[in-house]
């Protein structure tokens, strides 16, 4: 008697798994595109249901993100850090790797908040061949166990397997995703096809995320202070060159940023230019334009304004979000700026030659 329960129980199961499975197959086809239409009781592919349940959990953090209005590095952050957990690492980190300029760590995993990680970005940049390899390859690199890796460099390293992971926005490498672990791992040819679907659905979310919050992630902004950079610049120079519509051109840089950075170490160097960049942004008017030249020199194209009192107003504006004190960690920190300005046409002909006679300017205001 028990045996006849037992099969009429199993029997009661593949009927009502089997009905299921019709009733999902149905759906599945209905979603489909005609072309694509799937066999009505094919399994799914392993790799799609996973790639699938991935970038579900990408839009999802994306939204999350757009829904609380979040800082767009926050937002990188929480997009990125999905390949990590995924992959189970035990400590994983962020290298911005610009072509040009510094290269320094963004984001990482609290276990390393211990490790000098300006001195291991500048190390890296220097001989750091494995970060090197993904740089220039712009392709996965493992290495299974760092001991044996004659690409291997770093001194400041608990690693014993390593994986470097490009994160690509409009095809360019913003940067290198350090996935480390502590003991030696293998990483299976599926898991490498499957972390190459997941950089494929990074790549759309975050062009998708980032237009749609009109903060794009692209090769226009700085990635730090999310201002327009040097290459922006200069493809607007380029385009205005016959532009006669009047402008007045500011070249600003802070004085003695580098002793802040000696004081208290480039992250907080990083957060302090962060926020004056963005009290920048907010003491001129959003058709305004700011751009990252260098370091921590600015230029400011300021539309249509050419009354030395509405200049001279606008400047003190700058030069007093500016000098506001800032508490970063406990820390009081005061930081002011030297500018130098030019009238464009009226004193130069161009956006280019103006900003030669501005930075002139600002030196002589620096002296």
């Amino acid at each position: 008697m028990v045996y006849i329960i037992i099969h009429l129980v199993l029997l009661l199961i593949l009927v009502y798994v089997f009905y299921k499975g019709i009733k999902t197959a149905i759906y599945v086809r209905r979603i489909a595109n005609e072309k694509d239409k799937p066999p009505a009781f094919a399994p799914p592919s392993p790799k799609k249901v996973i790639r699938h349940r991935f970038k579900g959990s990408l839009f999802e953090t994306a939204i999350t993100c757009l829904e609380n209005e979040v800082e767009k590095d926050y937002a990188l952050k929480s997009i990125i850090e999905k390949l990590p957990l995924f992959l189970k690492a035990d400590s994983w980190s962020f290298l911005i790797t610009p072509p040009e300029g510094e290269w320094r760590f963004l984001f990482w995993s609290k276990n390393l908040d211990f490790l000098p990680l300006e001195e291991v970005a500048e190390e890296i940049q220097i001989s750091g061949e494995h970060i090197k390899r993904v740089f220039n390859t712009k392709k996965i690199l493992f290495i299974k166990d760092t001991k044996k890796s004659n690409l291997w460099n770093q001194k400041h390293s608990l690693s014993k397997s390593w994986l470097g992971i490009p994160i690509m926005v409009k095809n360019e490498i913003i940067g290198v995703l350090n996935v480390d672990w502590f003991k030696e791992v293998k990483i299976s040819k599926f898991e490498k096809e499957l972390i190459n679907y997941f950089l494929e659905d990074i790549d759309r979310i975050l062009k998708t995320f980032f237009s749609l919050n009109e903060m794009f992630l692209g090769s226009d902004l700085d990635i730090l202070t999310q201002v327009y950079n040097r290459k922006a610049y200069e493809e607007y120079v380029s385009q205005h060159k016959s532009d006669s519509s009047k402008k007045v051109v500011i070249f600003l840089d802070f004085d003695n940023f580098k002793q802040i950075n000696d004081d208290f170490g480039h992250i907080v160097g990083d957060q302090v230019l962060k926020l004056l960049t963005k009290r920048i942004q907010n003491s001129i008017k959003s058709d305004d334009l700011i751009f990252r030249y260098g370091g921590d020199e600015f230029v400011i194209i300021l539309n249509e304004t050419s009354e030395t009192k509405n200049i001279d107003k606008i400047i003190q504006r700058i030069k007093l979000a500016v000098k506001t004190p800032i508490t970063i960690k406990d820390t009081l920190i005061i930081s002011s700026i030297s500018l130098g300005y030019c009238l464009v046409p009226e004193e130069a002909s161009n956006i280019e030659k103006a900003v030669e006679i501005a930075d002139k300017r600002m030196y002589l205001e620096k002296k």
